[in-house]
């Protein structure tokens, strides 16, 4: 009996060790998605960027903006000239943080016991970066009126009112930041899967001879592949959708036909990726394992888990070719912010040419293997 499992075991490994490709992914894949997680989540949020509106104009108010940009984890984006400037700022995603310098700061601040106050007002649909953000800013004011050269006139040192406003997710609740991204990457999961076992799952059973020799161009036959896939791909997503406003109480504040749209040309770009893995996979198992593959390296490129800008400046660049990472900005922006297309166009174009790339170079393997 021994025998008889051994031969079939090493059978299984030699068949394995054939497929040189699959193996490759087995064994580099999750060790490069390993190192990206670990180094992503190992390295400190720096950099979040902070508008300032400074209404003081004085040497106080200037060395407040510098003790600000001065903490590792902020950086001067902007020195606006009104609110309305650092809102648009906040809204379109480009500040996380706007920093309101009184008129009054730098007399209540050189006062005897004054209590200089500042507005700080916060993009929270990212809670762990708001958070950060807010407790930096706290820091760096605070530290800035208990240095006693700015306190000439003696005594105790000077406490800081800080007005803080979080926006989008007062709360801070993490379910407003993390449901969205979730939906999000279920809907990728299944639109993937649904695509990528089409061709494979006609291959396997012998079927894949009787399309090919129907009255069908190319282009017909991964359109008949794909609609099912999208089909199913937008019904997930608006039972997701659904579940995560009524059921987990996320906000919908933008247009819910923007989204829809845009979660339509999303679905559109994934199948062209489930039809290339159709394409090269043998089997249905073999389909699901690249796809299992091909999401583990897009998790750790598109912010699910962690931010883009912990990864290094080459894996950024990668990160701007990964569809879900587009999506995923999408989704959270149009949900929590109410933003709309002129915000979101760059990520809609981005999504599209590479959709579209990916589908034409899938039609052209798949023509190839099917001549």
């Amino acid at each position: 009996m021994l025998r008889r499992i051994r031969n079939l075991v090493r059978k299984e490994l030699i068949q394995l060790g054939r497929d040189w490709v699959l193996t490759a992914f087995i064994i580099t894949l999750p060790a490069l998605q390993l190192l990206l997680l670990a180094r992503s989540t190992t390295a400190s949020i720096t950099n979040l960027r902070v508008a300032v509106v400074d209404r003081d104009r004085s040497a106080a108010s200037r060395s407040a903006v510098e003790a600000l940009g001065n903490r590792e984890q902020l950086e001067i984006h902007s020195l606006t000239a009104t609110i309305d400037e650092a809102g648009r700022l906040l809204d379109r995603g480009e500040a996380i943080l706007a920093v309101v310098i009184p008129e009054d700061f730098s007399e209540t601040l050189t006062r005897p016991g004054g209590t200089p106050s500042v507005q700080v007002i916060t993009d929270g649909s990212n809670d762990l970066m708001a958070g950060i953000a807010l407790s930096a800013a706290r820091e760096a004011l605070t530290s800035l009126v208990r240095q006693e050269a700015l306190n000439p006139a003696g005594g105790s040192p000077s406490l800081i009112d800080l007005r803080a406003t979080v926006r989008f997710n007062p709360a801070l609740d993490v379910k407003i930041f993390t449901v969205p991204a979730q939906v999000g990457f279920i809907v990728y999961q299944v639109t993937l899967a649904v695509a990528s076992i089409g061709l494979a799952r006609e291959r396997e059973l012998g079927t894949l001879e009787q399309l090919i020799v129907m009255p069908l161009t190319r282009w017909e036959l991964v359109v008949g592949k794909a609609v099912p896939a999208l089909i199913v791909g937008m019904i997930n997503f608006l039972a997701m959708w659904a579940m995560a406003v009524w059921g987990f109480g996320v906000p919908m504040r933008g247009s819910p036909w923007l989204l829809l749209a845009l979660t339509l040309l999303f679905v559109a770009a994934e199948i062209g990726y489930g039809i290339f893995i159709s394409s090269i996979a043998h089997t249905q198992q073999q389909a699901i394992l690249l796809v299992f593959v091909l999401a583990m390296v897009d998790m750790a490129f598109s912010g699910y888990l962690v931010p883009i800008k912990n990864l290094p400046a080459g894996l950024r660049m990668v990160a701007r070719v990964v569809p879900l990472h587009h999506y995923l900005t999408v989704i959270r922006n149009v949900m929590l912010r109410g933003a709309g297309l002129d915000v979101l166009w760059p990520h809609a174009l981005a999504v599209f040419v590479v959709g579209a790339l990916v589908t034409a170079f899938a039609v052209r393997n798949l023509s190839g293997r099917l001549d």
